[in-house]
């Protein structure tokens, strides 16, 4: 066939059956949207966040980098600049601060300070976005003065102006202050001191200029690539984005199974048109090209509109949040688009359409009649016996067994494995969906006045494939909504879990602004030993904690006093004893380590980790195991004592405000602020507020678990409503006939809706019931390779919930379409005559 031919063909058949087009069309950008809106927020994060590192690294190519935020003797710049191979040095001194505007608006910054040493009265510099953020305009005005909240102090300044993107570039999207360097150190009390040198290299010298540097840091300093910021917040978002990647793939494969139930639909129309043009004398090559074409018009044009959808979800809806790690990393907000997450969704939604169009091409098999297709029972292209069901249901037990096999030998492969649930799930759907069709007969049977039911069942037995197609669409969604969502619950309960164990340390607690991980120390001086003398205070304890760079990933340290760890290591310890673990940390020299640090380190419960500490590299025992504690690249738990001594600090980060027993916690916390006066920078919250803050934050950055699971729900409504849609129209003619017996249009609406129910009613049972087992599956699969805190599974009432929901959905939209079916002109039955 030339081209001409083909686009005649096409043109045809769009003319004929352009309502069986729309819809199919629709099931694969559903799931299009899915995998590209998935990619796409994936990336956008660490993408945009890499933009704005090499705009604060320009051309440097080495640093040389502070283990803590007090930083080194800037005194060390002048030895570098003099190092052969360096071209250019330059300082920065950065500090966790946070801005507040005078209407109380606030946000959390990376302060920069740059240039001259020397103290300068100038003003502060932000971003504009944080301009924005703070709504601050940058005019000059006196409500352009802000706060500067930094290491437990409060400082009123005046806004110096707003770096837009023409000034500063990507800067311009972070959340990031710019100040004179001798102005930083003034303000923060670290006189004299920097926490990282840029280094700009002669052309072949960098090699020489690195073991130059490594020289200087002694041990105590280290010296990396100047952009190594872009490695370690794509390693701190790996296990965020493998829990979202594998919901995405999951989303995708479902999404993908969808649009192939819906091409299905479109299966025995299809069958026809080859017969008829195997009568007419067709060649089978000619009527291969003709299919594959009308295919691949169909796939590109649906994945074209899935991609503007999915873009928009992924600007909206599935924009990654990452606030969670502002207090580590300089982010940036911005949408990414790259080749890969184009090409894959493309793809995939064209090899769908073409795969689930070659089916008919069955029929050009050798030895078969060339008018098959009409001689079938019922409607053409619908048998489907009973063997064949008992076949289909083997081989959906067969691969459940081995998503079973691979579940407890490789959790790491759980798309596989779920994967193989999804497919044994639309497998067993024809034995489940004739016995549901068995047990409603028995019911009309004991019931003779149900007299619409008998119809539909005859209609149903007659449409088998189309049946099966929408019961297996039902299934589909079911399956990937209870095992994702369930999956995603677990997790949020693990966090939850984790969230009021850390708050549980203290009754009351006094923080920089925003610090929830306790990272930026303060200057206690007298306010502890005053908030202590209050009449409610039993105790006031001195926490600390902090980052720490430990090959590629940004650690998090967190130093409690003995006991202070007790109730974090009830409820996330992974591997060793509690009480031994608890005594071991307050005796010094232990630590408790996150599992998959441990692991990355081939390190175990009684052997020992090596960390690099601002002092040099000092060895540690492992008392347990742990979780990651929501924060991806790892957590540490140690003894206050062995941190204030290896990171040469005495200053706290947060202090724990333990209450006498029955004193009330909110005239506490008043009576504490009024101690540290307005003036302080310091905040003070009670443990359920910082809990309820603490799980808020972390949970956002997991936020598109909860947003992929629910779009798949209403992705799955959408699909199965365009295929029952499909199936109605498809069957026009049917209900004419029924119309011209004297059947009203209401009893045409009642069939369609038992029908309906009956087909999405056994498919979303099968989902749901192994939507179960695949929920466990995801589960091993979260706690193992992303080592976040997950709850035990509650299956509870939440499949019935999401069963009820998306039947009651789609139905619901049905009502529409339904209405107009109903009312379908009898005289078609006499035109198709």
């Amino acid at each position: 066939m030339r081209p001409s031919t083909l686009l005649y063909f096409y043109r045809r058949r769009l003319r004929v059956h352009a309502v069986q087009e729309l819809f199919a069309g629709i099931g694969i950008a559903v799931a299009v949207a899915l995998v590209f809106a998935a990619l796409v927020a994936e990336g956008s994060v660490a993408g945009s966040a890499g933009e704005v590192v090499h705009a604060m690294v320009g051309g440097a190519t080495l640093q040389l980098r502070a283990r803590d935020g007090d930083g080194f003797d800037e005194r060390l710049l002048t030895r570098v600049e003099h190092l052969a191979g360096v071209k250019q040095a330059a300082p920065r001194l950065e500090q966790s601060a946070t801005v507040i505007a005078r209407d109380g608006r606030r946000t959390p910054v990376n302060l920069a300070g740059t240039g001259s040493t020397s103290p300068s009265p100038a003003g502060i510099g932000l971003s504009k976005t944080t301009a924005d953020a703070l709504g601050i305009a940058g005019s000059g005005s006196q409500a352009d003065e802000v706060t500067l909240s930094l290491r437990g102090r409060g400082y009123t300044l005046k806004v110096a102006g707003v770096l837009g993107p023409k000034a500063v570039g990507a800067l311009s999207r972070a959340l990031i202050a710019v100040m004179p360097l001798g102005r930083v150190q003034e303000l923060a009390g670290l006189h004299g001191r920097i926490t990282r040198i840029l280094v700009w290299t002669e052309p072949g010298r960098e090699a020489a200029v690195r073991a130059e540097l490594q020289t200087l840091a002694g041990g105590r300093l280290t010296v990396a690539p100047a952009d190594q910021d872009v490695t370690l917040l794509r390693q701190a978002l790996r296990p965020s984005d493998l829990a979202s990647g594998l919901f995405a793939a999951i989303s995708a494969l479902l999404g993908f199974l969808l649009a192939f139930a819906a091409m299905l639909l479109t299966a025995p129309e299809r069958r026809r048109a080859i017969a008829e043009l195997r009568i007419a004398g067709a060649k089978r090559t000619a009527i291969v090209k003709m299919v594959l074409f009308q295919a691949l018009c169909l796939g590109l044009v649906a994945s074209l509109v899935g991609l503007l959808a999915g873009y928009a979800l992924s600007v909206g809806v599935f924009h990654q949040h990452s606030q969670y790690l502002a207090e580590a990393f300089t982010l940036a907000g911005g949408t990414v688009v790259g080749a890969r997450p184009v090409l894959v969704s493309v793809i995939g939604g064209v090899l769908t359409t073409c795969l689930a169009s070659a089916i008919p091409l069955l029929d050009l098999r050798s030895g078969g009649a060339r008018d098959t297709v009409y001689v079938q029972d019922g409607v053409p292209d619908n048998a489907f016996g009973k063997a064949t069901q008992r076949r289909l249901f083997a081989i959906s037990t067969g691969l459940i067994a081995l998503a079973s096999v691979l579940f407890v030998l490789a959790p790491a492969a759980a798309l596989g494995a779920t994967g193989a649930l999804a497919l044994a799930t639309m497998l067993a759907v024809p034995l489940v969906f004739a016995g549901v069709l068995r047990a409603t007969a028995l019911v009309a049977e004991h019931h003779p006045k149900l007299t619409s039911v008998p119809v539909a069942l005859a209609s149903l037995k007659a449409t088998t494939l189309r049946s099966l197609a929408l019961a297996a669409t039902g299934a589909v969604a079911l399956f990937g909504s209870v095992a994702l969502g369930g999956s995603r619950d677990s997790l949020l309960r693990g966090i939850e879990g984790f969230s009021h164990g850390y708050g549980a340390d203290a009754n009351v607690w006094v923080t920089n602004p925003g610090d929830n991980q306790a990272t930026d120390d303060f200057s206690a001086g007298r306010d502890r030993a005053r908030i202590a003398r209050l009449p409610a205070v039993a105790n006031v304890r001195a926490f600390q904690g902090g980052f720490l760079q430990l090959g590629d990933r940004r650690v998090w340290i967190i130093a409690r006093p003995p006991g202070g760890g007790r109730e974090v290591l009830k409820s996330q310890i992974v591997d060793g004893d509690v009480t031994g673990a608890i005594a071991r940390l307050g005796e010094g020299g232990w630590i408790a380590v996150s599992q998959n640090l441990a692991e990355e380190r081939h390190a175990g419960v009684g052997s020992t980790l090596a960390l690099p500490t601002p002092t040099g590299e000092k060895r540690f025992g492992i008392a347990a195991t742990i979780t990651n504690l929501a924060w991806g690249p790892g957590a540490i738990l140690m003894d206050s004592a062995d941190y204030s001594r290896d990171w040469r600090v005495s200053a706290p980060t947060a202090l724990g405000v333990d209450l006498r027993p029955g004193a009330d916690a909110s005239q506490a916390r008043s009576a504490i602020e009024r101690v540290l006066g307005p003036a302080s920078g310091l905040e003070v919250s009670l443990a359920r507020t910082r809990e309820a803050t603490i799980d808020s934050l972390t949970s956002e950055g997991l936020s598109q678990l909860g947003e992929i699971s629910t779009l798949l729900v209403f992705a799955a409504i959408v699909a199965m409503a365009a295929a029952l849609g499909s199936n109605m129209w498809q069957r026009r003619a049917w209900l004419a006939g029924l119309r011209l017996s004297g059947a009203k249009p209401q009893r045409l609406r009642r069939i369609l809706l038992i029908e309906a129910a009956l087909m999405l009613g056994a498919g979303c049972l099968t989902g749901a019931a192994v939507g179960i087992y695949g929920q466990d599956v995801i589960d091993a699969y979260l706690k193992r390779v992303t080592g976040f805190p997950l709850a035990g599974a509650i299956t509870g009432v939440r499949p019935f919930e999401i069963f009820m929901l998306v039947l009651a959905g789609a139905l619901t939209i049905l009502i529409v379409p339904g209405w107009f079916a109903a009312r379908v002109s009898p005289m078609l039955a006499l035109r198709e005559e």
